[in-house]
């Protein structure tokens, strides 16, 4: 804790010695950001579902996902919330360091090896803790309360409020071409490597207006992550579990399809090092 009291005392000083127009420029910044990331809110109504694999509920009556984690049915009872209809980009996140004056965090191994991902139209690339530290930074600014989605509301607003919908698609369908982009297009978008990866809001959003969800790489959520949460998960406003030692992820990030599939979790540490250099 001191150490976090001596680091805010060497930045506040730091500050202070800055000349009045780099501090104008950085204040300019910051509300141009605050005020993009506000605009791109979608509000949620909050309402019932059920969270995990309903597979069996429809169709051919068949689980989608090959995993077990999500294969209790469960009853969730969300409020209302707002979620960014984009993910949060190249661009928004060097912005946010120009503003704060964090230095720049290691490149991604991916990301590095692939130019084209580090493009401003493309979505970042952080592991949790930065993540987690964008989002309270905008509620600072904002004077909002701003933070990861929660699993269940990551999933609430996937499946536009709870529908049956596979895929966060404009029809909950997984279409090459259509929706989503198809390989010779993937090609395009990731220096020739045809990564399942680009640019925010190229395809249609799903039905609530929300582009790209579990699509375009994975994304982190604020809960711990564990294999048998969903059958002990509260009904209301479920929070994840206490502690943990993986955040749970969502979404493709490339191999089959499923990994896609609103209902299909993953997880990592909040700090993966073996994947930064």
């Amino acid at each position: 804790m001191r150490k976090l009291i001596v680091v805010a005392s060497v930045a506040a000083s730091l500050l202070l010695g800055c000349d009045q127009k780099s501090i104008g420029k950085r204040e300019t910044l910051s509300e141009a950001l605050v005020a993009k990331s506000l605009s791109n809110m979608v509000p949620v109504k909050g309402g019932e579902f059920l969270m995990g694999d309903f597979g069996p509920l429809v169709g051919e009556k068949l689980p989608f996902s090959i995993n077990q984690d999500d294969k209790v049915l469960h009853k969730v009872v969300l409020s209302d919330f707002s979620i960014s209809k984009f993910k949060v980009t190249n661009d928004d996140y060097n912005k946010y360091l120009q503003i704060t004056g964090i230095k720049k965090p290691p490149i991604n191994i991916l990301v590095k090896e692939y130019p084209s991902l580090q493009k401003g139209d493309y979505s970042v690339g952080v592991t949790w803790q930065q993540a987690k530290d964008y989002c309270q930074w905008l509620g600072k600014e904002s004077g909002k309360k701003i933070d990861l989605p929660t699993e269940a509301q990551w999933e609430y607003a996937a499946r536009s409020r709870g529908q049956y919908l596979p895929f966060a698609t404009n029809n909950g369908n997984f279409e090459l071409g259509s929706n989503i982009p198809e390989q010779k297009k993937l090609d395009e978008y990731t220096d020739g490597y045809g990564f399942p990866i680009y640019p925010i809001g190229k395809y249609p959003p799903n039905p609530l207006g929300l582009y790209d969800m579990g699509l375009s790489g994975a994304e982190w959520s604020n809960d711990w992550y564990s294999t048998d949460y969903y059958s002990h998960s509260p009904i209301y406003d479920p929070q994840g579990p206490v502690k943990g030692n993986e955040k749970v992820l969502r979404g493709y990030v490339g191999g089959d399809h499923q990994y896609a599939l609103t209902i299909f979790r993953q997880s990592s540490q909040p700090v993966p090092k073996i994947c930064w250099a």
